[in-house]
């Protein structure tokens, strides 16, 4: 077997650890040989600990050839990689540094013909993955089928698969269940798109992970980067997913020097397939694992810290931490009670106006939320206001996909000369692809052709798609009320959302709200005229000093993480909507929603509001009186204080 000799790396001694650590973030640097769980509490420093690690190895003489920095992004490991360079003072362009994927993708050029593939295949992105699940759909003759899933959810359902290290058969049921009947062509088609793939020497991303995992069952190779990877340093670890896990338990299995930083009160992203019980089972997995805990806080004020160690000491599966605050004075969180959503608007946009009178930058506020549909009435308000924002992660509410779809219906219904309106619309239905739709657009205007006669020449798979556009748009033109149109329209897009979307539920939930903010309306044409106001921010700010880069922030929690501002506001907090109601039944589920509450209350560094409507509405339920979420009465009184939104009622 070949030799793989570990050299020193020589290098001067310059840095004075003691001088820029905190005692917790010392031990660390000093002492984590072995496997090591650092347990990095928010906001301590976890970033600081692994650049002054990495100083402190190459210091001790380690070759950055034999050390392995694995993160979440490429460009948190350029960052990382530059600040160390700044502290040694030289460069370090040999180290093994970033995501999982850029690490595996330079494994797999090395040996790729050891899986069957030459090193120069090419990677190809999501949407190029998704296209070919698409040909493959169309090459098994599967598209014919009704209701057959569309490549989005293949696509998702192959990623869960892949990075869950599960069968597809248990993610169908797990996330998919109403289209368990196509399990065995969905098996099928994704057996013949890994063929495809493999035949034209080409990868999708989870293959980069899928591939590395297959070299290291090679035990030649296994050993080779066993022992090449001298120390392992890997950032986020709650986030990581069990073929990361499997990876990181093959390359460590020579030096055993794991370290690995994480918070199980962060782990809030279980849907994407990452896996808690990696951190909490690591001092089993990695026997004589040293357990290092990070609880100082340099974001967050004593006061918001105290509500975050209140959330998730009543979490059962955890490694207990107690935060401890270097900021000891601050503001007490305010939990405030309005009488429904849009109260709730308008108490968080004014809040908002007085605290930017009070001097703190509009890009320094955020707002978070459960669930983007409850944020409709807040985007409303803020529109009103002329208050600039953001939409961290994702588009405005109006620009949404699902939203437009929708919209497209009422478009065409009031204006029948809205081409583009009636070609989105009408490729919503089974059969009807942009181009049968450009083609009836043209028999309906430059032909003169009425429905009838262009119903008759159409083939048959597409008169289906085309009969039931018609009859839809027959029923909402009797309808009178913009709410009772749009849910006949839902009541449509339903299949086409749960067979298009790897979130339907969600989506669904946005078109309620959109219903819903519906009722106000007397007539389509009013609804419609005061939604295109929305489409975009033109008007000239109310506040003073506005810029392009100064914008309040909308959020979700999930998008959110590892981010911070100086005032931070968390709507919609109440009974069936935080925690989500499908976590009530499910134990581990509702630690982590409680988790994702953890995780929203310490992103705030001053200022921490927290809001819920007494009122809200529901398209099962009507109107119904909400309580505070469960998670409020849990909550020592002590930890927060109390507000009504009663003298915003009038603004």
């Amino acid at each position: 077997m070949k030799k793989y000799r570990l050299k020193p790396f020589i290098t001067k001694n310059i840095i004075n650890y003691k001088e820029n650590l905190n005692p917790q973030q010392l031990e660390v640097v000093e002492k984590a040989d072995g496997p090591s769980l650092v347990l990095a509490g928010a906001g301590s420093g976890k970033t600081r600990v692994l650049i002054y690690r990495l100083a402190y190895l190459l210091e001790k003489g380690i070759d950055p050839r034999n050390i392995l920095l694995v993160t979440f992004t490429n460009k948190a490991a350029a960052e990382m990689i530059h600040r160390a360079e700044a502290l040694l003072k030289r460069s370090l362009t040999n180290l093994w540094a970033g995501t999982f994927h850029h690490i595996g993708n330079i494994i797999l050029r090395k040996e790729a013909s050891s899986l069957g593939y030459s090193s120069n295949f090419t990677i190809i992105d999501k949407e190029d993955s998704k296209d070919l699940i698409d040909d493959c759909i169309e090459e098994l003759g599967l598209s014919n089928k009704k209701l057959f899933p569309k490549k989005d959810i293949i696509s998702h359902i192959w990623s869960l698969a892949v990075n869950s290290l599960k069968e597809v058969e248990e993610i169908i049921l797990n996330f998919y269940p109403h289209i368990e009947e196509f399990t065995s062509q969905i098996k099928r088609l994704l057996d013949f798109y890994n063929r495809k793939k493999k035949e034209a020497n080409i990868m999708d991303f989870d293959d980069l992970l899928l591939g590395w995992l297959s070299l290291l069952k090679i035990e030649e190779i296994k050993n080779k980067y066993s022992r090449i990877f001298q120390y392992i340093l890997v950032d986020e670890y709650q986030d990581t997913n069990r073929i990361q896990f499997e990876i990181l338990k093959k390359i460590s299995g020579y030096h055993r020097n794991i370290l690995v930083v994480g918070d199980d009160a962060q782990s809030i992203y279980s849907f994407r397939g990452a896996e808690i019980n990696n951190l909490l089972d690591f001092p089993t997995t990695f026997k004589g694992t040293k357990i290092f805990k990070l609880e100082i806080n340099y974001r967050s004020p004593s006061p918001i810290l105290n509500l975050a160690n209140n959330i998730i000491k009543h979490n059962i599966n955890q490694f207990p931490k107690q935060l401890r605050a270097i900021k000891s004075k601050g503001k007490i969180p305010v939990v405030v009670k309005t009488e429904d959503v849009y109260m709730q608007a308008r108490f968080v946009s004014q809040r908002i106006l007085e605290i930017v009178e009070e001097g703190i930058p509009l890009k320094e506020i955020a707002i978070l939320f459960r669930s983007r549909y409850q944020a409709l009435e807040l985007e409303v308000e803020l529109m009103k206001r002329n208050i600039p924002y953001l939409v961290r992660g994702g588009l405005r509410f109006f620009e949404q996909a699902h939203i437009k779809d929708i919209l497209s219906y009422l478009k065409f219904v009031t204006n029948p000369k809205d081409e583009l309106s009636f070609k989105r619309a009408i490729s919503l239905h089974k059969g009807i692809g942009r181009g049968f739709a450009n083609k009836i657009w043209r028999n309906l205007t430059t032909k003169g052709m009425d429905m009838e006669e262009i119903y008759r020449k159409l083939p048959a798979r597409q008169k289906e798609g085309f009969k039931e556009f018609m009859d839809l748009i027959r029923k909402i033109k009797k309808i009178s009320g913009c709410e009772k149109a749009i849910r006949e329209i839902i009541s449509s897009y339903r299949d086409y959302c749960y067979l298009s979307f790897d979130n339907p539920e969600d989506r669904i939930l946005d078109l309620e709200e959109l219903a819903k903010m519906a009722k106000n309306y007397p007539t389509i044409k009013r609804f419609l005229y005061e939604v295109s106001s929305y489409e975009e921010f033109k008007g000239e700010t109310l506040l003073s000093g506005y810029s392009k880069e100064d914008l309040l922030v909308l959020s979700t929690i999930h998008q959110a993480k590892g981010l911070e501002w100086e005032v931070v506001f968390i709507i919609g907090f109440c009974d069936y909507e935080f925690p989500h109601p499908k976590a009530l039944n499910d134990p581990k589920a509702l630690e982590e929603e409680r988790r994702l509450f953890y995780v929203a209350t310490t992103r705030s560094k001053e200022q921490l509001y927290i809001v819920y409507p007494q009122h809200r509405y529901t398209l099962k339920n009507g109107l119904i009186i909400s309580r505070a979420s469960m998670f409020l009465y849990e909550l020592d009184r002590s930890c927060f204080e109390e507000w009504t939104a009663e003298n915003y009622q009038n603004l």
